[in-house]
């Protein structure tokens, strides 16, 4: 099942991102060891080439 803008959002959260700040049409998110994830603000769902990058940065094998 395709992610959505709030999945991707509590996917960052349970892996110890916190939220830094709101841009024009991305969101910014730090993750402990440095990396940062900017995750487009919109309805519907992620593409899948997003959702990928999110869940890799967010895992820690993508820097």
């Amino acid at each position: 099942m395709p992610m959505t803008y709030r999945d991707a959002v509590r996917y960052i959260k349970e892996h110890g991102g916190i939220f830094l700040e709101h841009g024009k049409e991305h969101d910014t998110f730090m993750m402990p060891w440095g990396t940062k994830i900017r995750l487009p603000r919109h309805r519907g769902d992620l593409k899948p080439g997003v959702e990928d990058d999110v869940k890799k940065r967010a895992d820690g094998l993508r820097r």
